[in-house]
């Protein structure tokens, strides 16, 4: 996809006022996005590298929360070579909620059920099950498995 094209897909996205379209217009920037996947307003997917970012069904993105599947230093590091650090993929596991303002680092997966509490840095994965809060986000407790998850 043109650089053009895909910035204005994803300034539609960023604005859309209903979240169904939301997903469709973030699956058509190349994220993986399950069904039933609720993507609030303002949430930002990495640019560069979309398709790194894999959602899985009955998610939850609340607004401001960013998934940055790279980091590339400034310009000095690129000059200089010294910082380098691959794009690494991004999972968000079925029934995960990442909350308001939550920021997700590269190669990170969000277990299957869990919370990221708002405003929360995840730079490591996240179990299942558990609620993560702070910088860095650390787990505060863990939630209890439902019936039918566990049958």
């Amino acid at each position: 996809m043109g650089r053009i094209i895909g910035r204005l897909l994803r300034i539609i996205a960023w604005l859309a006022p209903f979240y169904q379209f939301r997903a469709s217009v973030w699956r058509k920037c190349g994220v993986k996005i399950g069904k039933r996947v609720f993507v609030a307003n303002f949430v930002f997917f990495d640019g560069q590298y979309p398709h790194l970012i894999e959602i899985e069904d009955e998610a939850s993105i609340g607004p401001f929360a960013v998934l940055i599947a790279h980091a590339s230093g400034s310009a000095y590091h690129r000059r200089t070579r010294s910082f380098k650090q691959e794009p690494r993929p991004i999972k968000v596991r079925r029934g995960a909620w990442i909350a308001a303002g939550a920021i997700i680092l590269p190669g990170v997966t969000i277990g299957k059920g869990s919370i990221v509490a708002a405003g929360s840095v995840v730079s490591r994965d996240v179990p299942d099950h558990v609620i993560v809060a702070g910088n860095p986000a650390r787990v505060v407790s863990k939630l209890k498995i439902p019936k039918i998850e566990s049958e």
